[in-house]
């Protein structure tokens, strides 16, 4: 039965079994700790992280699965975080800033990793490094988060008013540099001009990315300068269902089916009890199937359909009829992989394979199937079908050659961050539309707002309020920092230089030249981006900052006394189970 609650050790300690550390200033060290180990990937001049999660030397021998280094490298500070071990009990909190969970089949790599993550945790160290200092000197946590909400209040509209509205048709310039700065720090093979173009074209396709809308594929072969965005689909490891079918057919009707057990071309089963008491029986049957078959194929054919992509099996006896009427057949494509290719062609799912009409064929200008990537060992290649060509596709495919590894999962999360950040300062997707001059230049123009509004405030509200300020000058600091400048010099000059320019909000700390106009630098951020930084770094702090003890529970494994339980008659059981030696 669980025990009664340990003793109150008092507000702002732990019990002895959790080390005795006072709160809220054991989380804020924690959190100072992670910020520390993310803050030196921030901005254009970032430092790798290299992230061991498992150790050959501590894994327990297995001839069939043979221990080995695990680890990761990343400047990405969602995957850094994702990554981290760590074990406090105020990382799920910290977590947070990532966003929430890939439930099921949405584990896409880089899915739903947001860009300014790394902001959102430098910015919350700061707030609770600034808070610690309030604490020492006597304001109370609720002053500190009120003061902290209502900075974020005069934040949020400094940002909207800064903003801008951006217009990817008209103004591509601009949207390859807001591309550019949500991959900052990430210029895989000096190419980052070129993953920006290849963002912007994704985001006035599809708009904001998803799943569904947005497949990146990676091989080994072929060089990364290569990389191009197919207007359509491409099924990994997906090839034909017969090798007499058609390596690729041009101008493509493409049919798509989809279902459980209705999602191929395969015999179907025998209805009810059926059973075979003769050859003639099961000779009955085969007629059967074979007039069905050849209903089934020449509907498909009257339809016009050059291609099959089915969710389940093609059978050998369809596969040969297919191939005998020059139709290319892709069997066993998974349920996303589906979903992208009938989104890419304008195909209409089918459940029913005896139902198909020329309405639910989609279109694509060329349907290929290619062998890449050579295996170790092995004769056959990994298959690859492209469905390219597509007319306005509503899904399409970066495809990345010469990448792998490490490499392809960094390119993959940057190709996917610029492409939501583009989106989102054209409004889509998101509530807060625009772009606001990056490099810092609008954290510092922000904290002079805020700074300004403080007077407002009565009581110790206020500090906290002019504390949240110099926190968002740390985002500045950190960039300076990084680049191996002077910070503190860098936020001096750039105070200066927004309060004598006409444009002033625009300057912030470009590298390599030090305090400049960021927008003719081309270093803009998404003001929904920036918002949600705000948002998350200053909601995480005030979270720490409201806890105030821990509690250990523990669980006792004893068995219960009769008298210490009001089941009567079960207790009597389990005295006599005692007393039989049971």
């Amino acid at each position: 039965m669980p025990e009664q609650a340990t003793p109150d050790h008092g507000i702002g300690t732990t019990p002895p079994e959790l080390g005795g550390a006072t709160f809220p200033e054991a989380n804020i060290r924690a959190v100072q700790a992670v910020a520390g180990a993310l803050a030196s990937t921030l901005g254009p001049t970032p430092r790798d992280k290299l992230v061991v999660t498992a150790l050959a030397s501590r894994q327990p021998d297995n001839p069939n699965n043979p221990p080995r280094d695990e680890f990761a490298v990343a400047t990405d500070g969602a995957t850094i975080l994702e990554e981290l071990p760590l074990e406090h009990p105020i990382a799920p909190l910290v977590r947070r800033l990532i966003g929430p969970e890939r439930p099921g089949d949405s584990d896409i790599e880089g899915q739903d990793i947001p860009d300014g993550v790394t902001t959102s945790v430098v910015l919350a160290a700061a707030l609770l490094d600034e808070a610690a200092d309030l604490l020492e000197m006597g304001v109370h946590q609720a002053d500190i988060c009120a003061g902290y909400q209502a900075a974020l209040s005069v934040a949020t509209d400094t940002l909207a008013a800064a903003a801008r509205p951006l217009d990817p048709g008209r103004e591509r310039e601009r949207a390859e540099a807001i591309a550019r700065s949500a991959m900052n720090g990430n210029d895989i093979g000096g190419l980052v001009t070129d993953w920006a173009r290849v963002a912007v074209d994704i985001a006035a396709q599809v708009g904001h990315p998803t799943a569904k809308t947005l497949a990146v594929r990676t091989k080994r072969t072929g060089r990364i300068s290569d990389s191009r965005l197919v207007r359509g689909a491409v099924l990994d490891r997906n090839g034909r269902a017969d090798e007499r079918m058609p390596r690729a057919v041009d101008d493509a009707s493409v049919l798509v089916l989809g279902g459980h057990g209705t999602g191929g071309l395969v015999d179907p089963e025998p209805e009810g009890d059926w059973s075979a008491d003769s050859s003639a029986d099961f000779a009955e049957l085969a007629t059967a199937f074979d007039g069905r078959r050849d209903t089934v194929v020449a509907d498909l054919l009257t339809a016009g359909v050059d291609a099959v992509l089915a969710r389940e099996g093609i059978s050998s006896e369809y596969a040969e009829a297919l191939a005998d009427h020059g139709v290319l057949g892709i069997r066993r494509v998974n349920r996303l992989k589906l979903t992208q290719a009938a989104r890419a062609t304008g195909a209409t799912i089918v459940h029913d394979p005896t139902d198909v009409t020329a309405e639910d064929l989609g279109w694509a200008e060329r349907v290929a199937v290619e062998n890449h990537d050579p295996r170790p060992g092995r004769r056959r290649k990994r298959k690859m079908t492209l469905i390219e060509g597509c007319e306005d596709p509503d899904s399409v495919t970066a495809l990345l050659p010469g990448t792998f590894d490490q490499g392809g999962e960094q390119l993959t999360r940057q190709l996917r961050k610029g492409a939501k950040a583009v989106a989102a300062a054209a409004g889509d997707g998101v509530s807060h539309g625009g772009y606001l001059p990056g490099a810092g230049a609008v954290d510092v123009a922000l904290a002079r707002a805020v700074r300004e509004a403080a007077t407002a405030y009565g009581s110790k509200v206020q500090l906290a309020v002019e504390r949240f300020a110099d926190a968002a000058e740390m985002v500045l600091f950190t960039l300076a920092k990084n680049a191996g400048d002077d910070p503190l010099g860098a936020v001096a000059d750039t105070r200066a230089r927004q309060r004598a320019e006409p444009d002033g909000e625009r300057y912030g700390y470009v590298v390599p030249d030090g305090v400049a106009d960021a927008v003719d630098a081309g270093v803009l951020d998404a003001h929904a981006r920036r918002r949600e930084s705000y948002t998350a770094g200053t909601q995480v702090a005030n979270l720490i900052l409201g806890i105030d003890q821990a509690v250990a529970a523990t669980v006792s494994v004893d068995r219960a006394d009769p008298e210490d339980t009001i089941y009567d008659g079960r207790a009597e059981q389990v005295q006599q189970a005692r007393e039989n030696g049971q």
